[in-house]
């Protein structure tokens, strides 16, 4: 048997413990590590394992926290909502048809301008489907919440560390989103980090004044002129300008801190001689590293920040390619039009920028496998005749 403490002091990530962990179980462990407390929960699958394990943790004491069954996911975010305007670090998780349920107040939160993070599992909705897809929260993506997405149980825990970091800073809400079942059921060598190591990262919540305090009461919500509005309005405009150049930042420091750096976008392979580039995020693009070693002209661009798209930073990554390069987003979601999330956000940040041959791939949609072959294929068909519009191994 290998002697776990052996591992410990013969690696680079001091102060971590070595685990094996499913997505979601990374999700609860980070929930404890950021000490979030206040978590309303109303199980969902496939999310249902993360507040399942939190409120174990919590009945168990191993957590110190709120915890509440909630009677609906409408009913779980109003509560959230609730305890973030106390002040309240807060966290949840929900997936698929409960996000959609959850819509309403998904806008009200971010209005509010008030601090949380979560953790939406991604699945489809009709036909009814509790597999991997990304439709859920790319719906979202109108809401005003950073949508962050990751691709390895480690990312999920680091990500989710990050972004209390982002969302108490900028007082806008924040959604990590994970691969149902490839990611969230599926177990993977984690390092957790000591307690003490992520309290040197991640102070307490500081209360800004704007809390409900029952001493001082204050109005929440109420009508608001149109100048007001405007003036509200603008006011979050700038700080959402600012969620791109924060995730960068953020999560170098984190790298400083912890060993592993992050950023909005990472990329793979992109050179001046990359003939296609890949778009991708979460777990499809485990399935694209697989393959490179084969096709040297190949290359990635991972998205981890969707939401604001972060534009800077892909022109930046891509400015080093060939005029005649071809870039492929790879599609886990259909919003019921012509292309996907990822080619429209893509489109957005390279218009009067470069202009590349860009198409759309429809893949993986409903959690059905991308496996290396499908990959193979994409590139085949890429080199070959390609359509502006591509489904992979539909029929």
């Amino acid at each position: 048997m290998t002697d776990v403490k052996n591992i410990q002091n013969t690696v680079k990530f001091k102060r971590h413990k070595p685990k094996i962990l499913k997505g979601n179980f990374a999700a609860a462990e980070a929930a404890k590590l950021a000490k979030a407390g206040f978590i309303p929960a109303y199980p969902i699958t496939p999310q249902t394992t993360i507040v399942e394990e939190l409120s174990r943790k919590v009945a168990t004491g191993e957590m110190d926290a709120t915890y509440i069954n909630m009677d609906s996911e409408h009913s779980v975010f109003a509560a959230a909502m609730g305890a973030a305007m106390a002040g309240e670090r807060v966290f949840t998780a929900t997936s698929g048809q409960g996000l959609f349920y959850a819509h309403e107040v998904l806008h009200a939160i971010s209005h509010f301008r008030l601090p949380m993070v979560v953790c939406n599992v991604g699945r489809p909705s009709i036909p009814w489907n509790i597999w991997a897809d990304q439709s859920d929260s790319l719906a979202q993506r109108d809401t005003g919440w950073v949508q962050i997405y990751t691709e390895t149980s480690q990312e999920v825990l680091d990500t989710i560390i990050q972004s209390y970091i982002i969302t108490e800073e900028l007082d806008i809400p924040v959604m990590v989103v994970l691969d149902a079942f490839y990611l969230s059921h599926t177990s993977e060598n984690v390092w957790v980090p000591d307690q003490e190591l992520v309290d040197e990262f991640l102070p307490p919540k500081k209360k800004k004044g704007v809390e409900i305090d029952g001493y001082h009461p204050k109005a929440i919500g109420g009508l608001v002129p149109p100048d007001d509005y405007e003036t509200f309005e603008y006011a979050w405009w700038k700080d959402a300008l600012k969620v791109e150049d924060m995730v960068n930042e953020v999560g170098n420091k984190f790298g400083e801190k912890f060993g592993r750096s992050y950023g909005a976008l990472e990329t793979v392979n992109i050179t001046k001689d990359t003939k296609i580039v890949f778009v991708t995020t979460s777990t499809i693009t485990t399935t694209v590293r697989g393959i490179l070693d084969n096709h040297p002209e190949v290359g990635i661009l991972k998205i981890r920040l969707i939401k604001p798209f972060p534009k800077k930073t892909v022109l930046e990554a891509l400015k080093v390619l060939p005029d005649n390069a071809i870039i492929a987003p790879i599609e886990r979601n259909f919003l019921g039009g012509k292309e996907g999330a990822l080619m429209q956000e893509m489109k957005r940040a390279l218009y009067g920028e470069r202009q590349f041959k860009m198409y759309d791939i429809y893949a993986g949609m409903g959690g059905k496998d991308v496996s290396p072959t499908t990959i193979e294929k994409m590139i085949k068909k890429l080199n070959d005749n390609p359509e502006e519009v591509i489904w992979i191994d539909f029929e």
